[in-house]
């Protein structure tokens, strides 16, 4: 047994030094010296009979054979957290490299604010956070979690329905006075700002008694990142789409105006999909509650709890 446990601490060890690249910070991290660090990675270079790391007095990379231990430890150690908290009972603190995968524009507002939360209250944890207004394929990517703005389409993926997000039309004063008065009936007709895939050919627009009409729309200029979007909106370029979080302070300070103020698009959902896997570290369970308590109270959110 003795062996088995050894050898556990010996991929907890290179796990770290693997995610910290550097033998010191690993060692400060886990409350051991560095020579006792760099042992553990000699001795388990020796287990395992390959080289692991290529280390000197400036430099430190991992191997082939590095990287891909690397993805099975990350996969054991959360294994071992997952049996040691089913035994006990208890539940499993946070720990290891949070990897998420999120949109450029939430991502960097309250996505952002999870993740420091999240920090805050596990200091120990390290986060990756990558934002991108691409689809992903988040099992090639590594990543654990993937918050979505609108359908996920993967049905390989397991997919939480955080809640869904109102969107209404803004544009910017100068542009209203120029094309005049904006109907269902002229919006096609007039210059719109395209968000791929949520803003772009035909929208449907409601009223607050649910009743609804679709209506097309021209986009001379389309962009798949919300930011870019949001941009040209401010500065003329057409009608666009905007969520209350977003456009609110514009709004108050007269940068932009709503448009059919009585009419709202159709709202988007946001989700939290996950790899198909069984077992789910308390890191990412952890995340998943930091990222509802942010977003419960923002402008124009309705949660789906």
């Amino acid at each position: 047994m003795k062996l088995v446990h050894d050898r556990i601490d010996l991929l907890a060890t290179f796990l770290r030094i693997a995610e910290t690249g550097s033998l010191s910070k690993a060692a400060r991290l886990l409350g051991i010296t560095q020579p006792t660090a760099s042992r553990r990675l000699l001795e388990l270079e020796r287990l395992l009979g390959c080289k692991l790391a290529l280390r000197t007095t400036a430099s430190f990379s991992l191997t082939d054979e590095g990287r891909l231990l690397m993805v099975e430890a990350r996969a054991l150690s959360d294994r071992w957290a997952s049996l040691s908290e089913r035994i006990s009972g208890g539940r499993s603190r946070p720990e290891g490299t949070l990897r998420v995968i999120g949109p450029s524009g939430y991502g960097t507002g309250f996505l952002t604010d999870a993740v420091t939360d999240l920090r805050a209250a596990w200091p120990q944890l390290r986060v990756e956070l990558t934002l991108t207004d691409r689809v992903v394929d988040l099992v090639a990517t590594g990543a654990e979690c993937w918050v979505c703005v609108g359908e996920v389409r993967d049905p390989g993926l397991v997919c939480r329905h955080l809640g869904d997000m109102e969107r209404i039309l803004v544009a910017h004063p100068a542009l209203l006075r120029r094309i005049g008065p904006v109907t269902p009936a002229t919006l096609p007709t007039l210059p719109c700002v395209g968000l791929v895939p949520y803003f772009v050919d035909t929208v449907r627009l409601l009223d607050r008694a649910g009743r609804s009409q679709t209506v097309s729309i021209d986009t001379p200029l389309r962009t798949d990142s919300l930011l870019s979007s949001y941009r040209a909106i401010l500065n003329g370029d057409g009608i666009g789409a905007a969520a209350p979080w977003i456009c609110q302070a514009d709004l108050e300070a007269g940068r932009l105006k709503r448009v059919l103020p009585r009419l709202w698009l159709e709202p988007v959902g946001i989700h939290v999909a996950l790899p198909p896997d069984i077992h789910r570290p308390a890191r990412v369970t952890a995340f998943i509650d930091a990222l509802r308590r942010r977003i419960k109270d923002m402008r124009g959110f309705r949660s789906r709890d």
